[in-house]
């Protein structure tokens, strides 16, 4: 289990969860520069989705405990990784019966938990890492819409990648040397490594390589015009038979009314 040590306002001190977002993002500078006290960290108090996000995160945790039916621990302590003393996380919640931390976010109302999983999957991987857990507990709350929740599952080669790239970083921050040139490809390594980790025992998977598929996609494509004019030659020729009409002929087409009414083509 990671070590936990009382918080301190001191984020200087290594990367959080929220960092390790961020540094998949690309905003290195600024990170570098708030790391090494030349930048304050970004004033988000005035910012209304965040402090929204804050004031209901408890009412969050209370709903999920209450729909979930188990008890969520809500620590106040920084958690530190063990392995890598830098990597330290603030938890929203804790399960301790299954051992796994809770995320819990405030997003806007067309979001998809799924889509809302894998595009905070730094801060997730990086909190897994950090609490050595295998799942993690995510939530949103979608506008005003009832919270939902998935099961994230650890990922190895991210955590590995990630790593990586927060030790490249600690080596400007140690060192004083502001990051120029970004590991772009590294970043983009792990992205696409995060798009495939399994949400719910489900993942995505990218067909590209798939003959068959190909071959069926491309067909699905080619027709797919042909198939409106299809659907809509079929929907304006029912719209043409008359109330009375028990059956209508002509120009190859037949459309016959059964015992119910409905209206079906045949010969």
């Amino acid at each position: 289990m990671a070590t936990i040590e009382t918080i301190r306002t001191n984020r200087a001190e290594g990367i959080g969860s929220s960092d390790a977002k961020r540094l998949i993002d690309g905003d290195w500078h600024r990170l570098y520069m708030e790391k090494v006290g030349e930048t304050e960290p970004e004033d988000l108090s005035g910012v209304f989705r965040v402090q929204l996000g804050i004031y209901t995160e408890t009412f969050h945790l209370d709903w999920l405990e209450r729909k979930y039916g188990r008890s969520i621990e809500r620590p106040m302590q920084r958690f530190y990784c063990s392995s890598m003393p830098i990597m330290f996380a603030h938890l929203d919640g804790w399960l301790a019966t299954e051992r796994r931390p809770v995320e819990a976010k405030h997003t806007s109302s067309d979001a998809r938990l799924r889509d809302k999983a894998v595009y905070y999957m730094p801060q997730l991987q990086h909190t897994m890492a950090v609490t050595e857990a295998d799942t993690i507990m995510f939530s949103i709350i979608a506008g005003n819409s009832e919270p939902e929740w998935c099961e994230v599952a650890r990922n190895e080669d991210y955590i590995t990648e990630l790593q990586q790239l927060i030790t490249s970083f600690w080596w400007h921050v140690e060192n004083r040397v502001p990051p120029e040139i970004l590991p772009t490809a590294k970043m983009a390594e792990v992205e696409k490594i995060g798009a495939t980790v399994p949400i719910d025992g489900l993942r995505a998977y990218d067909m590209t390589g798939d003959n068959q598929w190909a071959n069926h996609a491309a067909d699905y494509i080619g027709y797919m015009a042909a198939a409106k004019t299809f659907e809509d030659a079929k929907a304006g020729l029912k719209a043409l038979v008359p109330a009375d009409a028990s059956e209508c002929t002509g120009h190859g087409i037949t459309i016959k009314r059964d015992k119910r009414g409905s209206l079906r083509f045949g010969s």
